[in-house]
């Protein structure tokens, strides 16, 4: 059998099922090959390609980001929750690590794109809100559990509540937004 036996092929079968269980999940099944039609090994020529006419800068941390004006199904959610602009992140190897499709600034596509979210990928299971005024003026779900893929649907309000921006962000490159994000517990506080 040139020399290959019986007990190394089930060892590799075990350590494939072992690699790939690592990250099965449901962001991890949806998410692995890359998003919006580009996968995460996508270079900034190729981003530009897919998606002509947008421009580069960088995000409040100096990476690399192309945004580009997209209107596009998400999540199968009905055409009026359609996305109006994708954003792609280079990560830290140079190629597209994160993507933001940036959603109509209202309530009902907030809760469109949450409940959509919690449906297809379970309850989220990390939080970051913006905790320096009486009412969070932003808050971002995140749903971590099949890192390095993660989801975020992020909102940012004005002092009445009303959304200013509603967000919905797919990585592969989990540090990208898990800065500063505390696990959800439901337990009482002082438990």
């Amino acid at each position: 059998m040139h020399g290959f036996s019986l007990s190394a092929a089930c060892a590799v079968a075990v350590g494939t099922l072992v690699a790939s269980v690592a990250v099965a999940g449901p962001v991890g099944d949806q998410y692995r090959g890359g998003a919006f039609g580009l996968g995460w090994n996508s270079s900034k020529a190729a981003i530009q390609a897919k998606y002509p006419g947008g421009t580069w800068g960088e995000d409040a941390q100096g990476r690399a980001q192309y945004c580009v004006a997209s209107r596009q199904t998400l999540l199968k959610l009905p055409a009026q929750h359609q996305t109006k602009q994708l954003c792609f992140l280079l990560g830290s190897d140079g190629t597209l690590g994160s993507v933001t499709a940036h959603m109509d600034a209202s309530l009902p596509a907030l809760l469109a794109v949450v409940n959509r979210s919690r449906t297809t990928f379970g309850d989220f299971d990390s939080v970051r809100r913006d905790d320096s005024s009486i009412q969070a003026r932003s808050t971002a779900m995140l749903w971590t559990r099949d890192a390095p893929y993660v989801v975020q649907v992020a909102s940012s309000n004005d002092s009445s509540g009303k959304p200013l921006e509603v967000t919905f962000t797919v990585a592969d490159e989990a540090a990208i937004h898990t800065d500063g994000a505390e696990r959800v517990s439901h337990k009482p506080p002082g438990m």
